[in-house]
């Protein structure tokens, strides 16, 4: 097969970068989150190809992205699977627009069968987080601007407003880092009872701060004014390093489980050890599973949380949170379902009550 200049120009390092020019250039373009994992994946691709000596995409064959989810047996299952999907969704890319040679449904069979099986879709079990979420909550003394003292109080605020605006939103990670000041002031300056969040797929929709989130953020603000007055994102690095820009997804992710571990340390301590395990495995979005199954216990909808978290349809958080629904139902079958013993006691006391 002859190749034009442009297929024999592309090189798969460069594939993702025409990718995203063409994703932002969409009416609707995925969401940056979903872009830059599916970035993430294809480096890894990229990378492993070029130890295989290729770097065209036209040299991609249809067991290579297979080998590749091979050879990542350090990843966890369910990251090899978000991997998957971000290459193939390049791989479909370049195969529209006649840029990759291999049959794209052969490749996508052979990856299918490199997968590790999915579990079924269901929600995890999650610990009582609301010891958690106060974890930051006692502010250290001040200190002089710039200093480490200071530096090391703001992060405590701050650490403090990001683990009660998970708990009371219900957002993902990414959602709460790419919020301004400006999206939680109302018009007269004070911190807002609801914000709106861009989530998956660009859909805006509504999220609600209450009182605890609304003092535990105002609290952070107040004391970053002398240090950060001009900072517009939310939630801020206060340095040595990046001080003013806007908190990273890792730095976020070390917050909640550093506070975890040490919560689940004292829970071990305590004698607590099933507690402490669910909560050595809490992520940031394992506050959105703690927000959804408290609401489905306290008798809201599948609807009403499908809509709180952000989900496309209902029929995505019907089948995860399935397990819980079922568990609900028992619940009340054992307790409300006629029993034949009970049936027989009522009909003895009625016999006697006649022979009276």
């Amino acid at each position: 097969m002859s190749l034009s200049n442009d297929q024999q120009s592309l090189t798969i390092a460069s594939a993702a970068d025409a990718w995203v020019a063409v994703q932002r250039a969409r009416r609707k373009p995925l969401a940056d989150p979903t872009i830059a994992s599916y970035c993430d994946a294809w480096r890894s691709f990229a990378a492993w190809a070029a130890r295989q000596d290729k770097r065209a995409v036209a040299e991609i064959g249809v067991h290579d992205l297979a080998r590749w989810i091979d050879s990542l047996s350090r990843k966890a299952d369910g990251t090899a699977l978000t991997y998957s999907h971000g290459a193939l969704a390049i791989c479909k890319f370049l195969a529209d627009r006649g840029e990759l040679t291999c049959d794209l449904a052969l490749l996508r069979m052979h990856l299918r069968d490199a997968l590790p099986r999915a579990p079924a879709g269901r929600a995890p079990d999650v610990p009582d987080l609301r010891r958690l979420v106060g974890f930051y909550d006692a502010e250290l003394p001040a200190g002089e601007p710039g200093t480490a003292r200071e530096r090391e109080r703001l992060n405590g605020l701050r650490n403090a407003a990001l683990l009660h605006l998970l708990f009371s939103t219900g957002a993902r990670i990414s959602e709460i880092l790419a919020l301004d000041v400006a999206d939680l002031r109302d018009d007269n300056g004070a911190i807002a009872p609801r914000t709106h969040v861009v989530g998956k797929g660009n859909r805006r929709r509504a999220v609600f701060i209450r009182a605890h989130a609304q003092r535990a953020v105002e609290r952070y603000l107040l004391a970053r004014r002398v240090s950060f007055p001009k900072a517009d994102a939310l939630l801020i690095s206060h340095g040595p390093r990046g001080a003013g820009g806007r908190l990273n997804r890792v730095a976020a992710w070390a917050v909640v489980t550093n506070a975890a571990q040490t919560l689940a340390g004292q829970l071990d301590a305590d004698g607590r050890s099933r507690e402490a395990r669910l909560l050595r495995e809490t992520t940031p979005h394992t506050f959105r599973h703690f927000v959804a199954m408290w609401l489905l216990n306290e008798g809201a909808q599948l609807s009403e949380v499908a809509a709180l978290l952000g989900h496309a349809n209902t029929r995505i958080t019907e089948q995860y949170y399935a397990r819980h629904t079922d568990d609900r139902l028992q619940e009340l079958h054992d307790q409300f379902a006629p029993d034949p013993d009970m049936q027989s006691t009522k009909s003895t006391r009625r016999t006697k009550g006649a022979r009276k």
